[in-house]
C-alpha cells in the first residue's frame, strides 16, 4: 500500500508513517509550532510565533508595531513595512534597515531547550527517523535535539548530507547566518524564482517522500506550498513508494479519527505533540519488533541457502509445495536472498542433470524444467533479478534440447511444457525471445516461439 485510503483510521496513519520510516523516505516539514512545543510551557513562553517575532524585532528597531498596517497584509509585507518605517525614521537606506531587522531576528531566535525537554524530544525525533527535515524556522532547536545526527543547511546550500546524517534544510534561513534570513517580501520574491536548483530539489524530495507536517496551522501557506510541490511538480503516473502528506494538527478538542481536508491532506488531530509522538512510538515499536523477527528468519534462510545440504537440495527438487514456499519468500525479499539463492539453484540444477545421466532416465529433465518454470512464474518481469533471469534462461536453453516427443527426448518434460507454457506472461515471453536471439540460443528460441 503506497498511499493511505481516502478515509484512513488513526492506526492506518500511524502505521503508514512507521512503514515509511522503515522504507526510508519519511520526511518532516517542521514549523514554529514545533519549537513552541519544545520550548514553551505553562510558566514560560520562550519561542515566538512569526507575528510575535516581528513585533519584538520592531521594538528593538524603535518602530511602533501598532502603527504598521496589518489588515489583510502578509507577514513578509509587514516585515518590509517595518524596514520602510525604520529607514524613513533613521535616514538610513532601506537595505541597511533590512539588514538590521534580520540581525534582530537572529538575536531573538537564540533558543535552546532545557535538558528535560531535549531528552524527551530527542527520543521522539530519533524514533520518527526522518530521512530529511525541511523547516521554516530560523532557530537551531531541531539540531539541538539531533546533536551529532543532523546537519543544518541554509537556503543556498545543497540539500545533501553524509550517510547517517539527517539534513535539516532551513527554507527561510538560519539564525547563525543573518544575511541569508528570508523575512521581507523581496526575500520571498527571490526565494520562489523559477528554475532554481533549490526549488527543483525540494519539489523532488517532497514528491518522492511521505511528508509529515509538524507545527503548522490548518491552511498555513507553507503547508500549501509543500502540497503543491508534492502533487503538481514533475507529475508521474506510477508511484511505487510510500507517498502521502500527513499533518499533525494541535487542537484543544481533537477528533479521534483522521480526515482529509479540501486539499486531500490527511489531518491527524492531537491535544499535544507529545501525545502524537507517544502514540507513534507504540506503533513503531511493534513494527520494529516484527521486522526484527522477520529479518532473523531471513538471515536464517540465507545461511541455509549458502550451506544447503543434500537433503535441502533434494527437497527443493522433489517437493513442489516446499519449492513454491521458498520462491514466495524469495520474490518478497529478493534483495536479501538472491545471492545465496543463485548458488543454491545451481546446485539443484546440477543434481537434476546428475539424475538424468543414467541411460533412459528422462525424469530429471522434467524436474529441471519444473524448477525453471516455477521460478519464471514467481516474479513479475519488471522485478525479476537480472542475474537470476540469466541463470534460468540459460537453464531453459540447456534443458530445451531434451524437451520433446521423439526418441531420446523427455516426454514428461514435453507434457509439462505444453501444460504450463501459457502460464508465462507475455512480457516474460518477450524477454525470453530477446535473450534467445541475442545469444543465438536455438533450443530456447524453438520453445518460446511456439507459445
Amino acid at each position: 500500500m503506497f498511499t493511505l485510503p481516502t478515509l484512513p483510521t488513526r492506526n492506518d496513519v500511524l502505521d503508514f508513517l512507521s512503514r515509511s520510516a522503515s522504507y526510508g523516505n519519511l520526511g518532516a516539514f517542521i514549523g514554529a509550532g514545533f519549537s513552541k512545543a519544545v520550548l514553551n510551557d505553562d510558566i514560560e513562553e520562550i519561542a515566538l510565533s512569526w507575528r510575535d517575532l516581528l513585533e519584538q524585532a520592531s521594538k528593538k528597531l524603535s518602530v511602533n508595531y501598532k502603527e504598521i498596517g496589518k489588515e489583510g497584509v502578509s507577514y513578509p509585507d509587514i516585515a518590509s513595512a517595518i524596514c520602510k518605517v525604520h529607514s524613513e525614521t533613521t535616514g538610513c537606506e532601506y537595505g541597511q534597515s533590512l539588514v538590521q531587522l534580520k540581525s534582530k531576528i537572529s538575536t531573538l531566535t537564540s533558543w535552546y531547550p532545557n535538558q528535560t525537554k531535549r531528552e524527551k524530544f530527542s527520543k521522539y525525533l530519533e524514533v520518527l527517523s526522518p530521512s530529511w527535515i525541511i523547516t521554516t524556522n530560523y532557530d537551531l532547536v531541531i539540531e539541538s535535539l539531533l546533536t551529532g545526527k543532523s546537519a543544518p543547511l541554509g537556503p543556498n546550500d545543497a540539500l545533501s548530507s553524509r550517510r547517517g546524517v539527517i539534513p535539516v534544510f532551513h527554507l527561510h534561513g538560519i539564525r547563525t547566518n543573518p544575511q541569508e534570513i528570508i523575512i521581507a517580501q523581496e526575500d520571498f520574491v527571490a526565494l520562489f524564482r523559477p528554475n532554481q536548483y533549490r526549488q527543483i530539489k525540494l519539489a523532488l524530495t517532497i514528491k518522492e517522500s511521505t511528508t509529515l507536517l509538524l507545527g503548522y496551522g490548518l491552511g498555513d501557506v507553507n503547508v500549501l506550498t509543500a502540497l503543491d510541490w508534492s502533487r503538481n511538480v514533475f507529475k508521474s503516473e506510477q508511484v511505487n513508494y510510500p507517498h502521502d502528506v500527513i499533518q499533525i494538527l494541535r487542537t484543544k478538542e481533537p477528533r479521534k479519527e483522521p480526515y482529509r481536508d479540501r486539499n486531500s491532506i490527511v489531518i491527524l488531530e492531537t491535544a499535544d505533540l507529545s501525545n502524537f509522538f507517544d502514540e507513534f512510538i507504540a506503533v513503531r515499536s511493534k513494527l520494529l519488533t516484527s521486522e526484527g523477527e522477520e529479518q532473523a528468519k531471513l538471515q536464517k534462510l540465507a545461511v541455509k541457502l549458502d550451506d544447503a545440504d543434500d537433503g535441502m537440495i533434494k527437497k527443493f527438487i522433489d517437493d513442489q509445495k516446499y519449492r513454491k514456499q521458498v520462491l514466495k519468500v524469495l520474490s518478497k525479499f529478493e534483495m536479501h536472498l538472491i545471492a545465496g539463492f543463485l548458488s543454491f539453484l545451481n546446485k539443484c540444477i546440477d543434481e537434476t542433470w546428475e539424475r538424468s545421466a543414467p541411460n533412459g532416465n528422462f525424469e530429471g529433465y522434467n524436474q529441471n524444467l519444473q524448477i525453471i518454470l516455477d521460478i519464471l512464474t514467481s516474479f513479475p518481469q519488471d522485478r525479476f533479478p537480472p542475474a537470476l533471469f540469466q541463470t534460468v534462461a540459460y537453464g531453459l536453453e540447456r534443458v530445451g534440447y531434451y524437451v520433446g516427443e521423439e526418441r531420446g527426448k523427455s516426454r514428461s518434460a514435453y507434457r509439462t511444457w505444453v501444460r504450463r507454457k501459457t502460464d508465462l506472461t507475455s512480457e516474460m515471453v518477450k524477454e525470453l525471445k530477446s535473450f534467445a536471439e541475442q545469444h543465438r540460443y536455438g533450443d530456447l528460441c524453438k520453445l518460446v516461439n511456439g507459445i
